[in-house]
């Protein structure tokens, strides 16, 4: 058969493929929760929209929208040659993903869809865990961990073990609760036996602001106003 690697279509979708496998390191803190939610209850991590909105009849035909657990939304376009789409947002608020520009819900817009960017949205309230770019799974221990928080109010639990063994089965991991309530990000203590490396916090809400801190597992309030 045909070579299918990357770098065969030439440098620009090389560059493309980069871009997006990278950013798919950076979510695995977001995916690994994801992947637990669904162990402890049966939920879906790509989910149709109609999964998080079964009251909304707009939602029931919609085939090329999905949702990553229940705030991160792709809209990716399937057809060869096209740069522009129609996005439904249900109720609430969403944020580009990659512009931070909002939008309100229950509308459909007409968005730019170049093939480097493939749109993506975020609903106000979401706290989107994320760690450094990395060649490999578990290349090393994460220095950095940087919550994405789009303001609202929304909570995340964070999840996480040794990512190698299966000693998660007999109480080596830990939780996180994470909390924003429009400018103000409460961390709930770390809760479970395992502990990870010495690492910093990076609580950015966007359009708002960053702050730093120490991750040490004890309960912190973050207020951005």
């Amino acid at each position: 058969t045909a070579q299918h690697e990357p770098w065969i279509f030439g440098d620009r979708v090389e560059a493309i493929c980069r871009d997006s496998i990278q950013l798919r390191y950076q979510l695995l803190p977001y995916f690994y929760t994801l992947f637990w939610e669904a162990s402890q209850t049966g939920a879906p991590i790509l989910r149709p929209l109609l999964y998080e909105y079964p009251n909304d009849p707009k939602t029931y035909h919609i085939h090329d929208q999905v949702l990553l657990g229940s705030h991160l939304m792709a809209a990716p376009i399937y057809r060869p040659g096209v740069e522009h789409r129609a996005v439904y947002f249900p109720e609430g608020t969403w944020f580009d993903w990659w512009t931070g520009e909002k939008f309100e819900g229950n509308q459909t817009i007409l968005t730019h869809a170049p093939l480097e960017r493939m749109p993506m949205y975020v609903k106000a309230g979401a706290i989107i865990p994320m760690q450094p770019v990395m060649q490999y799974v578990d290349e090393h221990s994460i220095g950095e961990l940087h919550l994405k928080v789009y303001p609202g109010e929304g909570e995340f639990t964070l999840y996480e073990d040794d990512g190698r063994s299966f000693d998660y089965q007999s109480g080596q991991f830990a939780t996180t609760l994470y909390r924003i309530n429009n400018t103000t990000v409460d961390i709930e203590p770390r809760q479970g036996q395992w502990q990870p490396n010495s690492r910093t916090l990076r609580v950015e809400l966007i359009g708002i602001g960053e702050q730093w801190i120490e991750d040490t597992g004890n309960a912190r309030a973050l207020n951005f106003a």
